[in-house]
């Protein structure tokens, strides 16, 4: 999957590296760079000035900017969309921090961005993609999202081609976090003894051979006294993956969506990642931060579920998950 070149034939800037991109920024001219750049959005500080150091010079001093850029030729995939798409395409590319998957934002040579393009590179992006086209079906077909553009397969690996949102990427506040997990909720509750969610999370400690977990998972539902609803999750609920659209929030990247959803586990993942990405909290302080930020009679069970489910994901994609049970055994104290 990895052998696969998305490039369209364009002069190419590489951020933040040549020898480590994020991001292969088409900037022939104004317009095409103007649009290109929106397909990087860094959170931090450093890599937001690197954007807008970058933004600025090749937009406004080219001449110079182009010594810096590497020209690449249209790819046989690209020829292949442009062939689907009858019409004539500027790709510029995001590679994923995991490496599963390449996200293509496709330009028309006018510079009008058509939408973005998913492809995996890795069995954990084959799952992905599949999984998200499963939830555009479902949430679209229920009016809670809009439909997708085109589905397909190359090489005989599955692409969702998605519309664009205009808009911008932020911190949400709580009172609009809880608008927009609303749209996700359905109508059965249940104890946790019997949630769907909870279920499926036991079954997979004993396939990915995490046994430990489930007699920590039993403690809790013992201790629960409380019914949770069933919801769709979002699974990757973050500041990243939610765009303001004129006076709308609207989520994005399902890729680990869940059907059979777990109430509350969305709204801890994003104060989550906030307060270990973004404020660097760690330990205590990031259990304190989210024991604010999420004041739920639970928290602290349902804490240690989510801990749970994020070690079952790194198990499962191979993933680091140290930090995570750093947490759980300061949960236990």
């Amino acid at each position: 999957m990895r052998d696969i070149n998305f490039f369209s034939s364009n002069n190419y800037l590489f951020l933040p590296t040549k020898k480590n991109p994020k991001v292969a920024i088409a900037v022939d001219d104004f317009d095409l760079a103007k649009n290109s750049f929106n397909l990087y959005n860094p959170f931090s500080l450093k890599a937001k000035f690197l954007k807008i150091i970058s933004k600025s010079l090749y937009l406004y001093l080219n001449p110079i900017g182009k010594l810096f850029t590497i020209q690449k030729e249209k790819s046989e995939f690209i020829k292949y969309l442009e062939k689907k798409l009858n019409q004539s395409l500027v790709v510029s590319v995001y590679f994923a921090t995991i490496q599963d998957k390449a996200v293509l934002q496709l330009q028309s040579r006018d510079a009008e961005v058509l939408g973005y393009l998913k492809y995996p590179l890795n069995e954990t992006g084959l799952k992905h993609i599949k999984n998200e086209i499963k939830a555009f079906e479902l949430l679209s077909s229920l009016k809670i999202v809009e439909p997708y553009l085109l589905s397909g397969h190359y090489n005989n690996q599955p692409f969702l081609f998605l519309k664009e949102l205009n808009g911008d990427i932020g911190i949400v506040n709580k009172r609009n976090i809880e608008t927009i997990l609303d749209r996700f909720r359905r109508e059965s509750s249940y104890r946790l003894a019997h949630h769907p969610r909870i279920l499926e999370m036991t079954k997979s400690i004993y396939k990915n051979r995490i046994k430990e977990y489930r007699y920590r998972i039993e403690k809790i539902i013992e201790k629960s006294t409380i019914e949770y609803q069933l919801v769709y999750e979002h699974g990757d609920f973050t500041p990243w993956n939610i765009i303001k659209v004129e006076k709308r929030y609207i989520p994005f990247d399902f890729e680990y969506f869940v059907e059979d959803g777990l109430e509350y586990f969305d709204t801890i993942k994003y104060y989550y990642q906030i307060g270990k990405l973004l404020k660097q909290k760690s330990g205590e302080a990031l259990i304190s931060y989210i024991y604010k930020e999420v004041d739920i009679p639970e928290i602290k069970e349902l804490l240690e579920l989510f801990l749970i489910k994020e070690i079952i994901r790194g198990q499962e994609e191979n993933q680091p998950f140290e930090f995570e049970e750093k947490i759980i055994k300061i949960l236990e104290k």
